[in-house]
């Protein structure tokens, strides 16, 4: 009898092991979410939205907005992209905002999910602080950081050169959001439940561009960077059509 009580439980946690791993590996919906509509005849699957990009680069700022969108979960707190074959819910766009290290996975983003990747002058993002560093820091986004964010996304257009990405420019979404807006709506068939700029807990704040200017610790800063990091820095402003001063620090 022992013996057979210990194949049982042995069976048994194979079995559980093996329901793990399906409900790992089975995409894009949860189970109960894929039973569900089965069993109602519908085989459409939500939309999945998920927002990139370096910390400081408007993620936060993208996440809060897309809640304008009518029939749109916005998932609150960070995740990885796994986070949408996760969410058991009734709208029909899903969206998530990556987590810190989520540039690590970047390249293995998966086909059918719909890529927002936010971007913002690289000198306001190494000179933007938060509060969860500040006593740690002067500045949140270090040259290490901001460099592991860039060269995942390099790779994961080397990875994956037909992806369409629809890149966000913060000074595009403070300048103009409600066009932004509609760029956003366009490339994912949404639809508006209210403006950006409407919005009544919009968070644009046209203060913090080019703060960099404007302050002598921010340009002494910037000066003291290694050349081959601003080399760097001076190939994104030219991809994503930035102005980069030929001498930061003057």
């Amino acid at each position: 009898m022992k013996g057979v009580r210990m194949f049982e439980s042995a069976v048994k946690a194979v079995t559980s092991r093996f329901a793990r791993e399906l409900r790992r590996v089975v995409s894009p919906l949860s189970l109960k979410r894929r039973k569900q509509t089965q069993a109602n005849g519908n085989d459409t699957f939500p939309n999945r939205i998920f927002i990139a990009g370096c910390a400081r680069s408007g993620t936060t700022l993208t996440q809060q907005l897309m809640g304008c969108f009518g029939d749109t979960f916005v998932y609150p707190p960070e995740a990885r992209h796994a986070m949408l074959d996760m969410l058991d819910r009734p709208e029909s766009n899903l969206v998530v905002k990556r987590a810190s290290r989520s540039y690590v996975h970047l390249a293995k983003l998966p086909a059918a999910i719909g890529l927002i990747y936010c971007v913002r002058h690289p000198f306001d993002v190494l000179t933007s602080s938060h509060p969860q560093t500040r006593g740690l820091r002067r500045f949140h986004v270090t040259p290490e950081r901001w460099l592991a964010e860039y060269d995942a996304l390099i790779r994961l257009k080397k990875a994956q050169p037909h992806r369409q990405v629809l890149y966000v420019r913060y000074e595009d979404m403070i300048g103009e959001p409600d066009a932004v807006q509609e760029r956003i709506a366009r490339s994912f068939g949404l639809a508006l439940r209210i403006r950006f700029s409407e919005n009544p807990n919009n968070p644009i704040r046209t203060t913090s561009l080019r703060k960099w200017e404007r302050n002598e610790e921010f340009l002494t800063y910037l000066h003291s960077l290694p050349p081959t990091f601003l080399s760097r820095v001076e190939r994104f402003c030219g991809e994503f059509g930035y102005d980069m001063p030929a001498d930061p620090g003057r």
